[in-house]
């Protein structure tokens, strides 16, 4: 059973520190795969801090992850997405995450605080950071 629903900002955040392990324990939604990979492409393209090989490396560690954790998807939940952003003045992807965590009664993860405010009224939220501490990889 899992415990986590993991936002893309989170998934970006702990793959980049090279600590996965915490995301065997979780889930996330479809709109995930492309949410990270354009986090990527940002931090290579209009950002620059990033090479090209390590976008590479990334996008690929993005894809491994996305194939073997829970994907879900709020396909039927479309107006309830809509009414919870209207109501908690969130982006259709953050209530997204935010539906689903209520839904299924997990803690989101994310790393937007915006989100994790919000979404604190409704669910346990916590950054990737406070996770980590959890899972004791302190220093990373």
């Amino acid at each position: 059973m899992t415990e986590y629903l993991f936002d893309a900002s989170s998934i970006v955040n702990l793959i980049k520190r090279g600590i996965v392990s915490p995301l065997t324990n979780g889930e996330t939604l479809n709109l995930a795969l492309y949410e990270c990979i354009s986090a990527i492409w940002k931090e290579y393209r209009k950002l620059k801090v990033i090479s090209r090989d390590l976008a590479g490396k990334y996008i690929r560690a993005i894809i491994k992850v996305m194939s073997i954790i829970p994907v879900n998807s709020i396909s039927g939940s479309e107006e309830e997405v809509f009414d919870l952003a209207l109501k908690e003045d969130l982006t259709i992807y953050d209530a997204s995450y935010l539906l689903v965590a209520i839904n299924k009664n997990l803690m989101l993860v994310t790393d937007d605080k915006v989100l994790r405010d919000r979404a604190s009224k409704y669910v346990t939220a916590t950054s990737t950071k406070e996770l980590l501490t959890r899972y004791g990889f302190v220093d990373q």
